[in-house]
């Protein structure tokens, strides 16, 4: 995610992390959701300037992963991806949605996670590439909804005047 992150979200981060893994992944990348959901906050402060809502569709081999989220201050997430295995070589599937649920608790965004292709049996699909996609196109997202628009620079992006969290 770090990766990713830095890359297509052109953030400055980078991340490393230790933990038991030797057990399990889950408190390690439920860790690194949290410090990433953190620092976001942290760096966001007011949320003046920003451009607030984002979203990317990434398409990757047969994968077509979309993703929305807004940076309001009221955490959800939605969730729609079906990795055909429970593992990518030693790590369990499903702590990707654990992964974004964490992110989106500490950070306040909305998020959509929507998968608009699904498995076909006949491919021979790297599952990874699921993962991958929707790490690049959240990362692609917060990168659109994290720029600057000088027009906001005195107020938030609210017809309300104020996003807060709930």
């Amino acid at each position: 995610m770090g990766w990713q992150l830095a890359s297509h979200g052109l953030f400055d981060v980078r991340i490393k992390a230790t933990g038991d893994i030797h057990i399990d992944d889950h408190h390690t990348n439920e860790d690194v959701a949290l410090a990433i959901g953190t620092a976001l906050l942290h760096a966001l402060g007011d949320r003046k300037g920003i451009n607030r809502f984002g979203n990317f569709s990434a398409p990757l081999d047969e994968a077509l992963i979309h993703v929305s989220l807004d940076l309001s201050g009221r955490p959800h997430l939605s969730y729609n991806l079906d990795i055909p295995t429970q593992r990518v070589g030693t790590y369990d599937t499903q702590l990707v949605e654990h992964f974004f649920q964490s992110l989106v608790n500490t950070s306040g965004m909305t998020l959509h996670i929507q998968q608009l292709m699904f498995y076909i049996p006949i491919l021979k699909t790297f599952n990874r590439i699921y993962i991958e996609a929707t790490f690049k196109a959240f990362a692609r997202a917060i990168r659109q909804a994290t720029g600057y628009d000088p027009r906001h620079r005195i107020s938030m992006c609210s017809s309300k005047g104020v996003l807060s969290r709930s």
